[in-house]
């Protein structure tokens, strides 16, 4: 997977000989953004839609699925819906897997388009190291930033089920290190904090985020996550971008040499997709490196975000 650079898209998405569309439905308005910027000369293989089949607790969700799998059908050969377990990311990619077998589509020297913008940190971690299996001929991946994130000041979720390590991302514990917590911090300050204490890590570093583009979103992390940051020495609180997944691997690599000798290192990302992608590409390279993923019992779906803003491409 050779990404290296990132750009503002302001008008529409151009058409680049794109052959595959994978996306994701959610109640977000966002999930819908990159779908309805495709260029009408836009002509794909396939397009692919991972929907969760989940109880919401609105209709937003399947509303959003319906306008995606109508443009879509104006682009794409084949329209797949991928109807999957929203907290087990191994039954999206086998039902994935399965279709494009089924449809005798092979990936390599394929042209993707992904948009990261609505999947959960474990699909789309999943969804990344499945595609990096492949020899694509070109990734481009899109991110749409909402207008309005944790709308009122509400939390992006509730509550607390589990912490469970990433499929395939387990890394190597050796019983006799002492523990690192890597958190990148968001706006779920509950969640972050049941991690925390479910994990009990020896030491714990928490990254938080600062995006360029949306400077009335400075100190809003801080505020979600007061009770956690006050636990942690300030000298393990970093600053780092929130929508630059090259400088987040840059950071995260510079993290994972300085302290591997000395520790077992997991990582969390309860911020951004981006960060999410700049993680993926620092822990590809470094497989002893677990990611944790903690699973909340809802979504905050009203007050989840407003509207869409800055859409960015990482290619």
């Amino acid at each position: 997977m050779n990404l290296n650079n990132i750009n503002r898209v302001k008008d529409t998405i151009a058409y680049k000989q794109d052959n595959i569309f994978i996306v994701c439905a959610s109640f977000e308005e966002r999930t819908k953004a990159i779908v309805e910027k495709l260029t009408t000369e836009i002509k794909l293989d396939a397009a692919f839609i991972f929907k969760f089949n989940e109880k919401n607790l609105t209709n937003l969700r399947e509303k959003n699925f319906i306008r995606q799998k109508e443009i879509l059908a104006k682009h794409a050969k084949y329209v797949c819906p991928i109807l999957c377990d929203h907290h087990n990311p191994t039954d999206g990619i086998k039902n994935f897997r399965k279709i494009l077998a089924d449809l005798k589509i092979g990936l390599n020297n394929k042209k993707v388009i992904l948009d990261i913008s609505t999947f959960t940190k474990q699909y789309l971690f999943l969804i990344l190291k499945f595609l990096d299996s492949f020899k694509l001929s070109q990734l481009r991946i899109f991110y749409t930033e909402p207008f309005k994130y944790a709308i009122k000041d509400q939390p992006l979720s509730f509550g607390y089920i589990d912490t469970v390590s990433v499929p395939s991302f387990g890394g190597h514990i050796d019983i006799l290190k002492p523990n690192l917590l890597i958190v990148f911090l968001g706006y779920e300050g509950e969640r972050a904090l049941a991690l925390w204490e479910r994990f009990a890590p020896h030491k714990t570093i928490v990254l938080i985020g600062r995006p360029k583009s949306e400077k009335k979103w400075d100190g809003r992390v801080e505020k979600f996550n007061k009770k956690l940051i006050n636990k942690i020495s300030s000298k393990e609180k970093r600053y780092i971008s929130s929508d630059n997944p090259f400088k987040i691997k840059q950071t995260i690599n510079k993290l994972i040499n300085r302290n591997s000798s000395k520790f077992n290192i997991s990582i969390s990302v309860l911020g951004p997709k981006p960060q999410a992608v700049g993680c993926f590409l620092a822990v590809k390279n470094n497989p002893n490196v677990q990611l944790l993923y903690s699973i909340p019992k809802y979504h905050n779906e009203i007050y989840f975000s407003e509207s869409i803003s800055t859409i960015w491409e990482y290619y």
